[in-house]
């Protein structure tokens, strides 16, 4: 195991650098923290270089993680305390990172079946992206779908808020409005918009066998080429003085909602 003593070494600085979404665009990796994280990866083959705290590496946690034969041979580092906090994001870390490496979908490759999907335009939080994506996977949706302008879904913020449901799910990012209307028009889907102007109670709609959920930016909704594009528009009723929801609320009721329906 390397030991990492200098603010200058080169792997640290590809850790750090990964904090940019540039570098993680253009080595195709990104950085996760914490044992549950940098195991389940491991387990996967996604993983390419295990960093450790110094101070972290007696504790039962990690000495069962760098025992295990899925990390045998990756890479790992022991990190000074003090350099190991440019890495750590968070009040409790547990002292280990890790390098993956980004699982790209082309979506041409995409193969429409029965289930529920999910398409996404323009979200800027990282948390709400986060918590989407863990709602998405708890409610069994087969693919989601990501339009250029959402925020990286391998932003650090977005993968702590995924708690680990990150890999459980294909995610196509960076869709223009060709890739959109590709989406639309050809993978035989049933489009479900939502919006406030001319839609449908939610609750009162029978969705169909394929169904795409499709839901926009935080404060601009969806754009007005893909509200053109999609088949039906769809609404949360609000029966308080409350215009609308957090997008990750209304994401969580509308992926529900369509189990739900199934369900009768």
């Amino acid at each position: 195991m390397e030991y990492i003593q200098s603010k200058d070494n080169r792997t640290l600085k590809r850790m750090v650098g990964l904090e940019q979404r540039k570098n993680r665009d253009k080595y195709k990796e990104y950085m996760v923290e914490g044992v549950r994280s940098v195991r389940d990866l491991a387990e996967r083959g996604q993983l390419k270089v295990i960093g450790i705290r110094e101070s972290s590496l007696p504790h039962e946690a990690i000495q069962e993680l760098i025992k295990l034969p899925s990390t045998e041979h990756i890479q790992r580092f022991l990190i000074q305390d003090p350099l190991f906090e440019k890495l750590d994001h968070t009040m409790n870390g547990q002292g280990v990172v890790g390098i993956a490496e980004k699982q790209v979908h082309n979506i041409n490759n995409f193969k429409e079946q029965a289930g529920l999907y999910l398409m996404l335009d323009g979200i800027q939080d990282p948390g709400n992206l986060g918590t989407i994506i863990r709602t998405a996977v708890a409610a069994g949706t087969k693919a989601i779908f990501l339009t250029k302008g959402t925020v990286d879904v391998y932003n650090d913020k977005t993968i702590r808020s995924t708690m680990s449901a990150l890999n459980e799910i294909t995610i196509y990012e960076g869709l223009d409005a060709d890739d959109v209307q590709y989406v639309l028009e050809e993978y035989g889907l049933t489009s479900y918009v939502t919006t406030l102007d001319g839609a449908t109670d939610y609750s009162a709609i029978d969705y169909a066998p394929a169904t795409l959920l499709v839901l926009g930016n935080e404060g601009n909704g969806v754009s007005q080429k893909i509200l053109e594009a999609c088949e039906h528009r769809i609404t949360i009723p609000m029966y308080g003085n409350i215009e609308s929801l957090n997008v990750s609320i209304a994401s969580a009721l509308c992926l529900y909602k369509v189990r739900e329906s199934w369900s009768k």
